[in-house]
Formats: structure tokens, sequence, C-alpha cells
């Protein structure tokens, strides 16, 4: 992993990311309606790329959540 700030909180991948690498798509490729969430660490940065209403999949929202509510209470 790249160097990072202290308070950068990293998620690690998951299982769903590596099944989704052979769908992922660059930034500049996506539309509207896929899911923004970065799936790798760069060289270039691909994004997961599944269908959904809002800006991540079901599965990328529910993993955000989870991630928000820990942060907040470590705070």
């Amino acid at each position: 992993m790249r160097d990072r700030k202290p308070d950068t909180i990293i998620i690690p991948p998951h299982k769903f990311d590596l099944e989704r690498l052979p769908f992922a798509k660059r930034l500049l490729e996506l539309r509207p309606g896929e899911c923004i969430w970065p799936i790798n660490d760069g060289s270039p940065f691909l994004f997961c790329a599944a269908k959904t209403a809002g800006k991540y999949c079901q599965h990328h929202q529910s993993r955000a959540v989870a991630v928000h509510r820990v942060a907040k209470r470590e705070k």
C-alpha cells in the first residue's frame, strides 16, 4: 500500500472486489448508474462498475456505512 496519513481509514479488499475485477472500469469509462467504489490500489485505479441507483452498489454501500460506524465509535 502507498503511504497514507495516519488518520486515513484503509478498507481492506474483499472477496467481492476480486470478483468484480474482470468487470471493473477506469474512472473515465464509468457511466451514470455504475458503482464508483475503487477496487484496487492504482496503476490504473479501477472501479466496481456494478449497476446501482446511487453512487455505490448495495455491497459497497453496506461496507461504507459499516466503516463510518466504526470510525464514529473510535472517536
